[in-house]
């Protein structure tokens, strides 16, 4: 089904460039200094990655990231052991190498359902679907979205299930909860634990008396291709949350997965 895209073009390659800057290091150590240099200098890379998808899983309870942590930590073993095996022809990399490869299999699976993906531009997509008008521009301060009778108890749930899911980054207030949609590409000074202040960003609050409040950000505003009524694209974006509440309420979480796949965005996206 084809579906009308409000949101740009997504270009922004520079996700490769981290890559291909280890790539270039590591090519500049086994010239100058030597192969094992090279692979020692990959296993550092794949264990600090290893490191930070246990890190990610602490945070988010998604449990694909303990496939990614196998799989880095496996192959962080496999350089480290391989050179040292050549020299001494020793056989300690050969299971690290299959390890590596049967980590590597199921962890492209799981990407290619997107269980690593952040759903930021999903969510942002969905809350823009009903949106026709344009013209007002943006407004920096949050707006009231309407209420809900919906309980502390049934807030908090949900929030655990959008955390799990990727869809938005949590944040529990003594009287609210936020969730704040996160792009790819965005989501590492959350997981570092170095965005405590969320105020400038994308976010949705659900207060325990039934309130919900929306920020919409610059940034993510100039994302939409055209300039959105910003009062009925915050409308959009509470009613998006609202109604993801009621489908997890009633047993339905799997849908919501559902309605976001069936926008067909790119992994890296």
């Amino acid at each position: 089904m084809y579906t009308i895209r409000k949101l740009k073009p997504d270009r922004n390659f520079s996700g490769l460039l981290i890559p291909i800057g280890y790539l270039v290091i590591a090519v500049f150590l086994g010239a100058f200094i030597g192969y094992q240099a090279a692979m020692t200098f990959f296993t550092i890379v794949f264990w600090l990655y290893a490191a930070y998808g246990l890190l990610t899983w602490a945070r988010t309870r998604n449990n694909s990231y303990i496939v990614q942590f196998l799989y880095l930590t496996s192959a962080g073993f496999a350089t480290f052991f391989l050179p040292r095996s050549i020299e001494r022809h020793w056989s300690l990399g050969q299971p690290f190498v299959a390890l590596t490869v049967f980590f590597a299999i199921w962890l492209f699976i799981l990407a290619g359902n997107k269980k690593l993906k952040w759903r930021g531009r999903e969510v942002l997509e969905l809350a823009a679907a009903s949106v026709e008008d344009t013209g007002n521009g943006y407004t920096s301060r949050p707006l009231p979205a309407g209420k809900t009778e919906f309980s502390q108890r049934q807030i908090l749930a949900f929030a655990q299930f959008a955390l799990k899911n990727m869809i938005a980054v949590t944040y529990q207030d003594k009287d609210k909860v936020v969730f704040v949609p996160v792009l790819m590409g965005r989501e590492f000074p959350y997981i570092l634990g170095l965005k405590s202040d969320y105020t400038d960003e994308t976010w949705v609050a659900f207060d325990y008396e039934g309130k919900v409040t929306v920020n919409i950000s610059h940034r993510d505003y100039l994302e939409y291709q055209d300039a959105l009524s910003f009062d009925q694209l915050c409308k959009g974006m509470g009613d998006l949350f609202v109604e993801f509440m009621g489908m997890f309420q009633n047993g339905e979480g799997v849908r919501i997965i559902d309605r976001m796949d069936a926008l067909r965005i790119g992994f890296y996206s």
